[in-house]
């Protein structure tokens, strides 16, 4: 039964739309808000167990957090092209290998 299900999502094209852009949240924008929270949080923290002041706690906190989403969105954006040249590298792997050709012909015939 679960074959029969993958199979079908396969023939559908269900299984092929999930693996395209557009829906999903990308993986700059998930790295940044991970990290931005992350910092604003340790800040936070440190804050209240040295007894800080809310004021130069919130700044301290702000300034931070900006810091740390922009070293996020740029690492997630690395990470973002890293993973696409590769599943894209593979996949031309594979369909070279299916037509008997090497990725530079296959890749060369298409333009």
């Amino acid at each position: 039964m679960k074959e029969e299900c993958f199979a079908n999502a396969c023939q559908n094209g269900a299984f092929a739309a999930s693996l395209t852009p557009g829906g999903e949240i990308p993986v700059a924008r998930t790295y940044a808000a991970i990290l931005a929270l992350m910092g604003m949080l340790v800040i936070l923290f440190r804050a209240m167990k040295d007894g800080a002041g809310f004021e130069g706690t919130i700044l301290s906190a702000l300034a931070w957090m900006a810091l740390l989403a922009a070293i996020g969105s740029i690492v997630g954006w690395i990470a973002q092209q890293t993973v696409d040249e590769s599943v894209r590298v593979r996949i031309e792997a594979e369909l070279a290998a299916s037509f008997g050709k090497s990725p530079e012909e296959l890749t060369n015939s298409n333009t």
